[in-house]
């Protein structure tokens, strides 16, 4: 065989060599034993408060607010109130224009005083008396007759007298009975007179504060337009928009610390509602507590304290999610027979966060020590990649 085809095969031989040699899968070796030097905490058995974190508004729930109109159509005339101010029940807040119905009412309540002193004229009685002395006088008129000495002229005419004065008692008390149901009819007209007067007026139908103002003086209103919004008396609600789960660990009186902004003050549940919007699956906690210069509608986020527990606490930055087994996981640093260390992995399982220390349930022990931070790297497949 010619030597230039043994040198062609060695090349070959040593191609496929270095090609193995290059994709020799190395020892399986974890981060934890490379030694990843990673800051260390200490595990502890101690209190911790349950904390839900939530969001909402200032203000009270939706519902509470009242909008206010006036039950006849006219045009606003004045505005007595602004938004922001308490009001008292009864307290007038905004008038129509009020001289139509001022003027209505004046001729109105004229016409019932004259029909009234009509009424009282015409209840006097004028006949009864007179009637009755018209009985008398036809008696002595009969008795004188049947006893021969008056004439039977004189009868009749006694008849006729008292016959006139009857009809003329009858003719007064239908006067008197028309007379009653005109000034019946003038005291309905004023009375309702009196009442579009009277209902020029809105008035706050219960303690609050003026929320809104929809109206403005010039322009039209009628029953169905709202001009003044009033909202309760207390502006210092919030209201949270709760998810189920957590509401159902809140109770009224929990403590709660209210933050907006940069600015944060202490508050507590004052209710709990008992139900859930199915369409964001989410309940109504209300708070007491917000600042007094706090903006209605200004966003909040509030931590309610809703238990106090002991429990096994690690920082939450020691706990990581292992991607190819899905467990929680946290490494815990072992001391070896050779007098080295490594990191041993360890599943455990959170049962409350308040995004700075983590209450577990099991898996480690109080004393330990454990990686703090930096366990994503102690996470990273054995041999790298």
């Amino acid at each position: 065989m010619p030597r230039w085809i043994w040198w062609a095969l060695g090349a070959l031989v040593a191609i496929v060599a270095a090609v193995l040699l290059l994709h020799r899968t190395p020892p399986a070796t974890t981060n934890a034993d490379a030694g990843v030097s990673v800051p260390l905490a200490t595990v502890r058995y101690g209190p911790f408060a349950v904390v839900l974190d939530e969001a909402g508004h200032i203000g009270a729930p939706s519902g509470t607010q009242s909008q206010l109109v006036f039950p006849n159509a006219g045009v606003l005339g004045a505005l007595y109130v602004h938004v922001g101010e308490r009001v008292r029940a009864g307290q007038p807040l905004a008038v129509l224009e009020t001289r139509p119905r001022a003027l209505a009412a004046q001729p109105a309540a004229a016409d019932a005083q004259m029909a009234s002193a009509q009424a009282q004229a015409a209840a006097v009685d004028k006949y009864s008396t007179q009637i009755s002395v018209d009985r008398a006088a036809l008696a002595r008129a009969r008795h004188l007759y049947a006893a021969g000495v008056a004439a039977e002229k004189d009868v009749q005419s006694a008849r006729a007298q008292l016959a006139a004065d009857e009809a003329a008692a009858q003719g007064a008390s239908a006067d008197r009975r028309a007379a009653q149901a005109q000034a019946q009819s003038a005291d309905a007209r004023a009375a309702l007179a009196s009442t579009a007067l009277a209902n020029a007026t809105l008035r706050a139908p219960n303690a609050g504060v003026v929320t809104a103002i929809l109206r403005r003086p010039g322009e039209g209103v009628d029953p169905s337009t709202p001009v003044i919004a009033i909202g309760p008396p207390s502006q210092g609600d919030v209201t949270l928009a709760v998810p189920s789960g957590d509401a159902a660990q809140i109770a009224v009186g929990d403590a709660a610390q209210i933050v907006i902004g940069s600015e944060r003050a202490d508050g507590r549940v004052t209710a709990v509602v008992p139900a859930v919007d199915p369409a964001t699956q989410a309940a109504t906690v209300v708070l007491a507590g917000a600042p007094s210069d706090a903006v209605a509608g200004s966003a909040v986020r509030a931590r309610i304290t809703v238990a106090h527990v002991r429990g096994l606490l690690v920082p939450e930055s020691s706990i990581v999610a292992d991607p190819q087994s899905g467990d929680t996981v946290l490494f815990v640093r072992q001391k070896q027979k050779d007098g080295g260390e490594k990191f041993a992995e360890r599943v455990v399982h959170v049962a409350h966060e308040d995004g700075t220390t983590a209450e577990l349930r099991d898996g480690v022990s109080a004393g330990e020590k454990i990686a703090a931070q930096g366990a994503f790297e102690l996470l990273a497949p054995a041999g790298g990649g």
